[in-house]
């Protein structure tokens, strides 16, 4: 995903929409800004995917070409009116969307596409969303996709060090409490679920409870569990700090 602001941070998650797998790349910097005032109109562009893949009804490599070409002329539209947002593939479309202030020439967007891919059945819808508030329900990820965009990361760095994810190794997950009670809880918790934990305490006037849980997984199966870890840390009024493992490649 190009962009022409340097301060941009799109990212992806997958979901379900109607029980149907959908992935939705979304700018996520906006999450600190929005709603901006000036715009105050959404619009979406609806493609009908021209080769879905039969068994997911998501995009193929025969079609990456022509969407990515098309997602760079909807890039360098954009202008102080038209900020384009997200985009969301699924159940044989591929829909873009936007926010543009009421004076914005969203219809000249409308007529590139139509002449420069005249292959794609498109349509779209618009409504007023002064406070954005589409973006922040529908598109900006939920607990789950922002645990999932979090492991990504740390995958990626291990991957970029030559690590096959799918070996089992064990792994560091850093939670913390500030309350004793609540983290000998989250402790005798997460040993039933064959973790090891260890306790280190720091601070003088305001306690501070560091634990160290440790199991043997595979980073690429990790989402679900994470996920549980965090859940369980928020309940009982801790915080989810991470993860972190060495790198294992098929040669070690």
């Amino acid at each position: 995903m190009s962009s022409n602001d340097a301060n941009d941070h799109w990212d992806f998650y997958f979901c379900e929409i109607d029980s149907k797998p959908h992935s939705t790349m979304v700018d996520l910097s906006l999450f600190d800004v929005a709603p901006l005032a000036t715009l105050s109109v959404f619009h979406c562009i609806e493609l009908e995917l021209r080769h879905p893949n039969p068994k997911h009804d998501m995009t193929t490599n025969e079609e990456f070409q022509p969407l990515k070409d098309l997602e760079d002329l909807i890039d360098q539209s954009q202008t102080k009116e038209l900020k384009y947002i997200a985009r969301q593939t699924g159940d044989c479309k591929r829909k873009f969307y936007f926010y543009a202030s009421s004076q914005a020439d969203f219809g000249s967007l409308l007529d590139s596409i139509s002449q420069l891919f005249p292959i794609y059945e498109k349509s779209t819808f618009s409504f007023e969303d002064a406070e954005w508030q589409t973006y922040f329900e529908d598109l900006y990820p939920n607990a789950i996709g922002m645990n999932e965009i979090s492991n990504r990361a740390v995958c990626c760095r291990l991957e970029e060090k030559g690590d096959d994810l799918n070996i089992p190794r064990t792994v560091d997950h850093s939670v913390i409490f500030h309350n004793r009670k609540q983290a000998n809880e989250f402790e005798k918790i997460v040993k039933e679920k064959g973790f090891t934990v260890t306790t280190k305490r720091t601070g003088i006037l305001r306690k501070v409870f560091d634990l160290l849980a440790q199991r043997s997984d595979a980073p690429a199966r990790l989402d679900p569990i994470t996920y549980e870890l965090k859940q369980l840390a928020e309940s009982l009024d801790g915080s989810y700090d991470g993860w972190g493992c060495y790198a294992a490649t098929t040669k070690n």
